[in-house]
């Protein structure tokens, strides 16, 4: 028995080995349409293919005709030396058509003979406006221009080509190109730029009060831009100067403001708080602000200090949890350009040196998505020194108009302020871009 079930496959494959099963008459029925409805698209494809070949072919073969039909004749001319010709203008008197004249055959150039030298009639270009229609004929000896007739000269050799009538618009005036003197270059650039900053500081000295600032201090959004004047010395040096504003600045975190202090305050000073920063020592000038340090102990001086004074204990009310440094500077650069590729995008090595020029500089503190004044920063120099590199690459839209990127590295020379022990070197990088218009 487990023997038989053990091979129960065998049996059924022995048992309908033979056999065979009709299915019914419609099923077919029901087959042949789907066939067709997929088989249509291939059909619709290859005809859609076939008349884009043809389309294609028939343009290609349009194009072709349009320009075999419109390549000029070619007509040869053969000159005579300068010194025997000149000019004919409206004042000159032309010699009559004879009607007796003995007409000759047309010149070609197989009966032109070098030794024979032609008189040459030049027409001068401001006498170009008068002519208003031109007859010329291979078989006669005379063409007629403004209804005057003149000798048609012998060195116009005509080659299968029929002058008819050359005729310009009343009023119309005649202009001969010529080419153009070579004037100076466009020297002068005008460009308005502007560019998002990023701020950082680089420290020495104090490394344990170096760490700890750095943990304490995030640079804010920052910016610059302005306008730039350069001019062009050579075709690849260039100086460049203009004036810009740059706003940058730093959150010191941790530090609390609460505000309602103004009660409690009983000095005679002018702050309550001073907070030691990397950029210098904020002093605060507003006495309804009360400042609580939660990270360190050494960063805020004041008589009030926990010791004293609970701002929770006082109702004081809470504004926020950071306070906010802003320096704004006006800057004039310096700076050399070199264009290292000159194409559609033409690259520069730009390097230079700019004075600094504070004339913002201002601590606050948030409340309900408004500034409250809280102060500001003593100690900051007032002139700064900066160096900068970058990398310009320039987009001609026209010969005067371009588009202008520049990634541009800045390292100030000079700390903003002066800290015992510890030398803070301020750096930024940022990438200018704008419109520049050269005249």
């Amino acid at each position: 028995m487990d023997d038989r079930w053990a091979n129960i496959d065998l049996v059924f494959r022995n048992g309908l080995k033979q056999y065979e099963v009709l299915p019914p008459a419609e099923v077919w029925n029901n087959i042949k349409p789907v066939i067709r409805k997929k088989s249509l698209p291939f059909i619709v494809l290859r005809a859609a293919a076939m008349l884009a070949v043809l389309l294609s072919l028939s343009f290609i073969a349009y194009r072709l005709s349009v320009q075999l039909s419109t390549v000029p004749e070619i007509n040869t001319i053969a000159q005579a030396p300068e010194s025997e010709s000149r000019s004919v203008s409206d004042n000159d008197e032309l010699p009559p058509v004879n009607a007796g004249t003995t007409v000759r055959q047309p010149v070609t150039s197989e009966a032109f003979e070098p030794e024979i030298q032609p008189e040459i009639y030049i027409i001068p270009h401001n006498d170009l406006n008068i002519i208003r229609s031109v007859i010329f004929q291979p078989e006669a000896d005379r063409i007629s221009i403004n209804d005057r007739t003149a000798v048609r000269p012998d060195f116009l050799v005509i080659s299968q080509i029929r002058i008819d009538a050359v005729s310009f618009e009343e009023n119309e005036t005649t202009e001969i190109p010529s080419v153009p003197a070579k004037g100076e270059p466009n020297r002068w650039t005008i460009a308005a730029l502007v560019s998002p900053t990023y701020y950082t500081n680089f420290y020495s000295g104090n490394r344990e009060a170096a760490t700890q600032m750095k943990s304490e201090e995030q640079p804010l959004f920052s910016y610059s831009g302005g306008v730039a004047f350069s001019y062009k010395i050579n075709g690849r040096l260039s100086v460049q100067s203009g004036l810009y504003y740059s706003s940058f600045g730093q959150e010191l975190s941790g530090i609390t403001t609460f505000g309602g202090f103004q009660q409690y305050d009983y000095t005679k000073g002018d702050h309550n708080f001073k907070v030691l920063t990397s950029s210098g020592i904020v002093y605060t000038n507003n006495a309804d602000v009360y400042l609580l340090d939660n990270l360190s102990d050494n960063r805020i001086a004041t008589m009030y200090t926990n010791d004293v004074f609970d701002p929770a204990k006082a109702n004081l009310q809470y504004m926020d949890n950071s306070l906010r440094q802003n320096f704004s500077y006006l800057e004039l650069p310096v700076i050399m350009r070199y264009k290292l590729i000159d194409k559609t995008i033409d690259f520069n090595v730009i390097g230079g040196l700019s004075s600094n020029v504070l004339v913002n500089n201002a601590v606050y503190t948030s409340m309900d998505g408004s500034r409250q004044q809280v102060g500001k920063t003593e100690g900051l120099n007032l002139i700064t020194f900066s160096s900068s590199l970058g990398l310009g690459m320039e987009y001609s839209f026209t010969n005067n108009l371009s588009l202008n990127l520049e990634p541009t590295f800045r390292y100030y020379l000079n700390p903003f302020s002066e800290m015992p022990g510890l030398k803070i070197h301020p750096y930024s990088f940022g990438v200018f871009s704008g419109l520049s218009f050269r005249f």
